[in-house]
């Protein structure tokens, strides 16, 4: 009888080496994630409204200016999109460690070159484990930097284009050189196809951080809303 109060008792304590965590650390502050979402629907009605400005599918017959409206909301969400770019890039500088540039991988590193394979084993599905990480991996950093080369891209392309519209305005002065290296006809067809680059990024980064959170119980999904990840050291 004893013994089994012994056993009960010990069965009611936390099972630590089976939980996830231990507790919890405030790793995304609110600006970070504001601008996340900010993103997240500027890249969404930026996508439909420039799919449409490229092949107006719609029947205009019952609003005449139904392309101009369309044209307006592109360049719109395409100004907020550059502020917020602007502003992800101020923090990157006045944020806590997370957020910062100190948080950036260091290639010349061992330990970080070691993890970045490890994720590349994971993402490849060569691999079951990785390190845990509170931040950005190595290979979710090295995505990102790409994909923010591409957002610059795109906005230079799509302020250049939007200049032509008015070739004597300080937009068209400030832009006007880029068809001086191409014509504005491969300006267009960049601009167009960069957003598909954006779109596939966009697919894979769902999947990607679905996965990662099924598999490793990282907390990456209720991260993005509540800010706070896992401490599982």
């Amino acid at each position: 009888m004893a013994e089994s109060k012994v056993h009960n008792s010990e069965m009611a304590q936390p099972q630590y080496e089976q939980c996830a965590a231990r507790n919890f650390l405030y790793i995304w502050e609110g600006p970070v994630r504001i601008i996340h979402w900010l993103n997240f629907f500027c890249i969404l009605i930026l996508s439909a409204t420039g799919y449409y400005i490229h092949d107006p599918f719609l029947d205009a017959s019952h609003h005449p200016y139904l392309m101009g409206d369309v044209r307006f909301l592109h360049y719109l969400f395409g100004v907020i999109f550059s502020i917020s770019l602007l502003a992800r890039i101020y923090w990157l500088f006045t944020g806590t460690y997370f957020s910062t540039w100190r948080a950036f991988p260091n290639p010349f590193n061992p330990k970080d070159r070691q993890t970045f394979w490890a994720f590349i084993r994971f993402y490849t599905f060569l691999g079951k484990d990785t390190p845990h990480i509170l931040g950005h991996n190595p290979v979710a950093f090295l995505a990102y930097t790409f994909l923010f080369f591409l957002f610059a891209l795109q906005l230079l392309s799509g302020f250049a284009l939007w200049g032509q519209a008015d070739p004597g305005s300080a937009l068209a002065a400030v832009t006007g050189w880029v068809f001086g290296l191409v014509s504005n006809q491969w300006v267009r067809w960049f601009h167009f196809m960069v957003m598909f680059l954006i779109a596939g990024f966009f697919i894979n980064h769902i999947y990607s951080v679905v996965l990662f959170d099924f598999k490793s119980k990282s907390g990456e999904v209720s991260s993005i809303f509540s800010g706070w990840k896992p401490d599982r050291r």
